[in-house]
């Protein structure tokens, strides 16, 4: 039997109506067609202070031309938000007592998290006390913000980064784990 226009029209809206309620159910949502209907204003962008202080441990890996960040875990707190964690990974081509430093790194707390990059320029640097080894390093940099989550979604900016570590060697192959201290802070804009 052929099937009436009627009848057409009628599977037809049966199946849009379905597939509404299947991408309902899947999470999608379903804009309303009625002239009452209110847009859902999105978040406007806006600008929140960072500074947190972290304490930790970092791994570092000598050779005869760099020095590598293995691993860098400390805590801190960050006020109005609690406590967070601070990973990273670096690496550094020391040739004097003060050279610049790249690396990688993220800022995670219970309400949001941050990714951070630090870029080789004349920006950052990391510069020991001392000649040799054992020696105290002083850093400072800025860390540029990659992307963030829950109470930084989609951030921007850049964290100033002032800290110190203590290093024991400097001979090509030698590892060691010191303890670092880093401060950073900065404003982001975050939505």
């Amino acid at each position: 039997m052929k099937a009436s226009p009627a009848s057409k029209l009628l599977a037809a809206a049966a199946l849009v109506g379905s597939v509404g309620l299947v991408a309902a159910a899947a999470g999608a949502s379903v804009t309303p067609t009625s002239a009452h209907a209110t847009p859902r204003a999105e978040a406007k962008p806006h600008v929140v202070a960072f500074r947190a202080t972290y304490h930790g441990t970092m791994s570092l890996l000598w050779s005869s031309s760099s020095v590598k960040v293995t691993s860098l875990v400390g805590t801190g707190t960050i006020p109005g938000v609690g406590a967070s964690t601070l990973r990273g990974t670096g690496i550094s081509s020391p040739s004097s007592t003060c050279d610049p430093f790249s690396g990688t790194g993220s800022i995670t707390s219970a309400k949001g998290a941050l990714v951070l990059r630090v870029v080789e320029s004349a920006k950052q640097s990391a510069c020991a006390s001392g000649s040799a080894a054992p020696t105290t390093v002083t850093v400072k940099g800025v860390a540029t913000v990659l992307t963030g989550r829950g109470i930084y979604l989609a951030a921007k900016g850049s964290l100033a980064i002032s800290g110190s570590f203590s290093i024991q060697s400097t001979a090509a192959g030698s590892h060691e784990s010191d303890q670092f201290t880093a401060t950073l802070v900065g404003k982001l804009t975050v939505k």
